[in-house]
């Protein structure tokens, strides 16, 4: 069998991987990728694959990196934020309380039609020349020092491809991961069954409770959220796509799983119409299309980047937890590190330091990702716990993950060694945070609901950290410096508001970063 050579070969030709294909031809006009993908092209529109909903990062990316800011606005339904319901009675659905915003904050986020999406993406990849072998799987991967041998099987007949660089982007198949013994245990207890329904589901039709309508300032529109339904170590997303479908996930740890006894989609809707009955009676005349179960779904990886012409992109590396639709940003993060990579080595540079720099950095994003879910699971329905936790988690997010991707700072070692004492600061204090939630997790605790509503968009710091994030020239070093003041001063005051007994009192320095939010939680 003789070599076709190519520069680079990406095994996988989902989201990662052709988006990845994209951002290298972006960078590099010239560079010679083969992508090779097990399905066909075109796939349906409506298909069955975690990753639906995007959050800042990942939106930034595939909008503004990628350039496909067109085509998410004519082809897929803009985001209105994540919302969480804490409940699970027969009665009116306005006397669930809910966490959530009045209004957004500004900048834009999508819920994607996958099929729609990848379709799109396989054409621009076909019209840029890009080699896309698709019914076809990567049936032997010989990994070198920047010499690497790819064998393609498409309809029983093989091709082997010498490459510089060779990227896993197959997903959970885990092609690196298991030929390099690379796997890793997080320890995070993760469940999920997840389903899509032929029916949209409009969450805003579950009551008619005016006062409830009129909560959020584009009335009816509480269907485009990202809506969750908590309780004790589970959650459910309800996410609407863009085709009619709606796409539906049931998340448990191993408890909550164990007594839940669900294995089928049966199962599933008798157990949601013991806990969320209004939910069940949605989904009794909805046809279904799809259903998945996946248990253990979090783990990690010894390593994703290498000095020797390999890597691992989206699930084929890491997977921390499907809250807060973090799936995106991963593949954000992890192309954006693998094409520089690719640039510093195509154009002549060394990429060792940059290899073990960018593990260093990309290790230390999905660790403090995986900080917000572990042994957290028990305080999902936990109203007074959530609405601390969603606070804090988007002060890190926006003020610190966020900036450092919007601004390029994350391929800029020597900014990067600059910020190190300020992102430790902020280590710091996430991981003080995650484990007050996590000794509050243990108590599994409900609060009856009061229907009450927790307006996130009324806290100042969230406004102001989001705001930062939509100006054109930032400062980074100053802007984080800002952030983390930010942070230092909610600390004690969310510490507080998690304990027995929290004080009622809001003083000037509380309500300049929290506003008046503290008389919602406790209410």
């Amino acid at each position: 069998m003789h070599d076709v050579q190519t520069d680079i070969v990406i095994a996988g030709g989902g989201l990662a991987g052709m988006s990845l294909a994209l951002q290298l031809h972006n960078t590099l006009p010239d560079l010679d990728i083969v992508v090779i993908e097990k399905n066909r092209f075109p796939v349906p529109d409506t298909t069955a694959k975690v990753g639906e909903s995007t959050v800042e990062i990942g939106s930034h990316y595939l909008t503004h990196v990628l350039g496909l800011q067109a085509h998410f606005e004519q082809h897929h339904l803009q985001k209105h934020g994540l919302r969480c319901f804490f409940g699970n009675h027969i009665g009116d659905y306005s006397d669930y309380d809910e966490l959530g915003v009045s209004e957004l904050f500004g900048i834009p986020t999508y819920q994607i039609e996958r099929g729609v999406l990848e379709n799109h993406l396989h054409q621009l990849l076909i019209e840029r020349g890009i080699q896309f072998i698709d019914g076809a799987v990567p049936a032997d991967i010989t990994l070198g020092n920047k010499d690497h041998r790819v064998v393609c099987r498409k309809d029983g007949e093989d091709t082997r491809y010498a490459c510089r660089w060779v990227i896993d982007a197959a997903g959970r198949q885990a092609l690196l991961k298991n030929k390099l013994q690379l796997h890793e245990d997080n320890g995070h207890e993760g469940n999920a069954v997840f389903f899509r329904v032929d029916k949209r589901i409009l969450i805003d039709d579950w009551t008619e409770n005016t006062a409830w309508q009129q909560r959020v300032n584009e009335k009816g529109t509480r269907w485009l959220s990202t809506n969750h339904l908590m309780g004790p170590g589970y959650w459910i997303w309800i996410i609407p796509l863009a085709s009619g479908a709606t796409s539906f996930g049931v998340v448990m740890d191993d408890k909550a799983l164990a007594e839940s006894g669900i294995e089928t989609y049966e199962d599933t809707l008798a157990w949601l119409q013991k806990q969320h009955p209004t939910c069940a009676g949605e989904l009794a005349d909805a046809p279904l299309l799809d259903f998945k179960v996946i248990n253990g779904y979090s783990y990690g990886c010894k390593q994703v980047f290498s000095d020797n012409g390999w890597a691992l992109t989206g699930e084929a590396g890491v997977f921390a937890d499907p809250f807060y639709s973090p799936g995106s940003d991963f593949i954000a993060l992890s192309n954006t590190f693998i094409t520089q990579l690719v640039k510093t080595d195509m154009t002549g540079g060394n990429t060792q330091l940059e290899s073990l720099l960018f593990e260093k950095f990309y290790r230390s994003f999905y660790e403090n990702t995986l900080s917000l879910y572990k042994h957290q699971y028990g305080g999902f329905g936990d109203r007074g716990m959530m609405s601390v936790k969603l606070v804090w988690d988007y002060t890190y997010y926006w003020g610190v993950l966020s900036l450092l991707f919007f601004t390029q700072s994350i391929t800029d070692i020597e900014l990067m060694r600059d910020l190190n004492p300020l992102l430790m600061r902020a280590r710091k204090l996430n991981t003080r945070m995650q484990t007050a939630m996590q000794t509050r997790a243990q108590k599994r605790q409900v609060i009856p609901a009061k229907g009450v509503f927790l307006d996130q968009f009324l806290v100042p710091c969230l406004v102001e950290l989001n705001t930062t994030l939509k100006a054109t020239d930032i400062d980074v070093e100053a802007a984080l410096a800002r952030n983390v003041e930010i942070m230092e001063q909610l600390v004690p005051y969310l510490e507080d508001m998690l304990t027995d007994e929290p004080v009622s009192h809001v003083d000037d320095e509380e309500a300049d970063v929290l506003g008046q939010y503290r008389h919602q939680v406790l209410a």
